[in-house]
């Protein structure tokens, strides 16, 4: 007679090879099972391993502005029998969004950066629903002063292994007519939940386009220049901001920034028209100020915008038909999302699902 084995009787390094293949939900639930299996499934170690694992499929990560609701949501595309289908997955509005959601940055280990229009910002992990509001950091209290220009950044302190997030803000003086220099840059460390405050006169967020994806990327997040001429990164060990210059081919074009293959690039294209093809060239930065182009694809028809782009060279594009597509530029193989029925896209996102926990503030 065969004896049966009980799965709590496996070794603890079996136990976690097998859970690591499993999804979020099934894990949370697993958490109140055992008094042991919590433990494992809190572990950094168990965390970051499930993180990784190639097992756990890439997911589409859809902004929304809903037409119906008059707010913003999410819509989840996954991929199920050789199929990618969708999944509504809105959140919690613990920040009382009054019309819709001006900032999502991300994902970063499976966490978003939110914004809305009331000057409130959130960390949020859609996988463990869990949900982070920042406190407040208003650094000029004066009641002629008007926000008219920010950009964020979010990213960690490889240093410390802490996640931040990167605030600058120009403010414009409604008595004198002029903008407030210098600009303010504050910056949130999650471990200690507060935000310290310091001026820049030598960069402008007006200066500055936010990416089109997470540009998150060993220890620096990334913007470019208006112009193309140029991008900034600001290093989250010492909170200071360089300047790296691009080519001169950049400055005529349309240019965004993303990741691809763990390196920063930027997908340059002419400005799109409807009826017209269109072709990307995506230019890689191998190293400081060294760039090469090491992707065309396209061409694209009727193609009303690009809404972002995955960390292996995804381009989510937006159709005249209020089509969703994915292009992957590696495969050359075009896939349908869907169409935006009830409302219109604002962001895409590739994805997958995180265990990371916002209450404690580390990454390993």
């Amino acid at each position: 007679m065969v004896q049966q084995t009980n799965f709590s009787d496996l070794p603890e390094d079996l136990v976690m090879e097998i859970f690591s293949r499993l999804p979020v939900k099934c894990l949370l639930q697993f958490k109140c099972v055992s008094k042991n299996w919590y433990v494992l499934i809190e572990n950094p170690i168990f965390i970051q391993k499930h993180r990784h694992n190639t097992n756990n499929p890439t997911s589409y990560f859809v902004h929304h502005y809903f037409l119906d609701t008059m707010k913003s949501g999410f819509t989840l595309f996954h991929h199920e029998q050789n199929q990618i289908v969708s999944k509504s997955h809105l959140y919690q509005d613990v920040l009382n969004t009054s019309t819709h959601l001006w900032e999502v940055l991300g994902p970063l280990n499976g966490l978003f950066l939110l914004y809305n229009d009331q000057e409130d910002v959130a960390l949020w992990n859609p996988s463990t629903k869990e949900f982070n509001p920042l406190p407040i950091s208003q650094p000029l209290n004066s009641p002629s002063f008007r926000l008219c220009s920010y950009k964020f950044g979010f990213g960690i302190d490889p240093s410390s292994g802490d996640y931040k997030v990167v605030w600058m803000r120009d403010y414009w003086d409604i008595y004198s007519e002029e903008w407030y220099s210098p600009t303010i840059i504050s910056v949130y460390t999650l471990s200690t939940n507060s935000w310290r405050n310091f001026k820049e006169f030598n960069v402008s967020s007006r200066n500055m386009t936010k990416s089109s994806g997470n540009t998150y990327l060993n220890g620096f997040y990334y913007w470019r220049a208006c112009q193309n001429d140029k991008i900034f990164a600001f290093d989250m060990s010492n909170d200071k901001i360089v300047e790296i210059q691009t080519p001169k081919s950049f400055i005529a074009k349309q240019g965004d920034l993303s990741l691809f293959n763990d390196f920063i690039a930027m997908y340059i294209y002419e400005p799109i028209i409807v009826g017209r093809e269109t072709c990307i060239d995506i230019w890689l930065m191998e190293k400081e100020g060294y760039w090469v182009n090491k992707v065309r694809t396209g061409p694209f028809l009727n193609i009303k915008r690009s809404l972002g782009y995955g960390n292996n060279g995804e381009i989510f594009l937006e159709v005249v038909t209020w089509q969703l597509d994915i292009f992957d530029p590696c495969l050359k193989k075009n896939t349908v999302l869907g169409h935006q029925r009830n409302g219109y896209s604002l962001q895409a996102f590739a994805y997958k699902e995180s265990l990371v926990s916002l209450k404690k503030g580390i990454h390993l």
